[in-house]
């Protein structure tokens, strides 16, 4: 019976990590991406580790394990941008950010997540902008690229629990 109950958690945990990661996958044609963007090398002794940092437009989320805490502008000119994820939780985590593709604002992305942490993914009306990337306690990723106007969301996410909601801001022109 424990063996049995041990291989559905398994098996629930790989559908959920499968599911965050195809979430987070766009076609080409629908990326919001400009061909600038780079990811850089998650690590924790290269690159930035905050936006202090960073000169220019920064975003920094970090995850606890509990909380999904943002730092940066809830506004910003469309253009270059560097995203800072700290995993501060004991496992392994990612972040994920997503342009809404309507009218959809950020309290409906909240509303659609639900409560934390939430098994929710990326909705139909909102694009990924290649941001995913899960990275080990303690590592922190930087993400460098152009973001194009309109609103935004970022969330944290733990393959194993669920996602949290971060943050929302609008890019103008």
């Amino acid at each position: 019976m424990e063996t049995r109950l041990l291989s559905n958690q398994i098996l629930i945990g790989c559908l959920l990590l499968a599911l965050l990661a195809g979430c987070a996958t766009a076609a080409p044609e629908t990326a919001t991406l400009e061909p600038t963007s780079k990811p850089m090398v998650p690590t924790s002794t290269h690159g930035p580790g905050s936006c202090r940092e960073v000169g220019g437009n920064c975003l920094e989320l970090s995850f606890d394990g509990e909380n999904c805490t943002y730092t940066g502008p809830t506004a910003l000119k469309t253009g270059t941008v560097t995203l800072i994820f700290l995993n501060e939780s004991e496992g392994r985590a990612a972040v994920n950010l997503v342009r809404h593709l309507g009218d959809q604002t950020i309290q409906d992305m909240i509303d659609l997540i639900g409560e934390e942490p939430s098994p929710g993914h990326a909705p139909s009306w909102a694009n990924p902008v290649n941001t995913w990337q899960i990275i080990r306690s303690g590592e922190t990723y930087a993400w460098e690229g152009a973001l194009k106007a309109g609103i935004h969301t970022m969330v944290c996410a733990d393959p194993q629990r669920g996602v949290w909601h971060g943050a929302g801001f609008t890019v103008e022109d």
